[in-house]
């Protein structure tokens, strides 16, 4: 029923609710008042996601990713999956799901590692909205010529882990 990373979550979180009830019981009820409204925030949109994701598997096509971004599309597909994270304009919630998606659709370890690296690290959205209004065009050039080449080299370094390390 649960998994590994459920139960290393669920100490983690008793182990601070305990540290914050020793320094203090208001601190403790703070903490618990927080996180029980960002759950209730967060959990619509998880389950839409994850229901959105669960349709979205059953209508994609799994022939193309495959072909595009599998296993075997090597650096063709680690780059085109770079490319593709860059432009994808979503939080979390939305952005896993295509994850779990892309992995259900037959795409590769490498190829979802360097999609997620662009999407987390480039963000062209972001790029738009927040840091060139916010930091100028000068400073956001240097940070997305400096970042692009770390989606692939994530995807390059999975896939050497994936081949020599093969229980990574």
């Amino acid at each position: 029923m649960f998994d590994m990373s459920t139960i290393v979550l669920f100490i983690l979180a008793a182990l601070l609710a305990l540290y914050a009830l020793k320094r203090s019981p208001a601190v403790a009820r703070q903490g618990t008042t927080l996180s029980v409204e960002r759950f209730f925030a967060v959990l619509p949109r998880m389950g839409l996601a994850i229901l959105a994701a669960g349709f979205v598997s059953k209508l994609v096509p799994s022939e193309p990713i495959a072909h595009h971004i599998g296993p075997d599309s090597g650096i063709y597909g680690i780059l085109l999956a770079s490319l593709v994270g860059c432009f994808i304009p979503s939080g979390p919630s939305v952005s896993f799901p295509v994850v779990v998606v892309l992995l259900q659709a037959g795409a590769g370890i490498p190829q979802v590692i360097a999609f997620l690296t662009a999407w987390s690290i480039v963000a062209l959205h972001r790029v738009l909205i927040y840091e060139i209004p916010l930091m100028g065009w000068r400073f956001c050039l240097v940070r997305v010529i400096s970042a692009l080449p770390l989606a692939p080299l994530s995807g390059g370094l999975a896939d050497l882990l994936i081949r020599f390390f093969p229980l990574v």
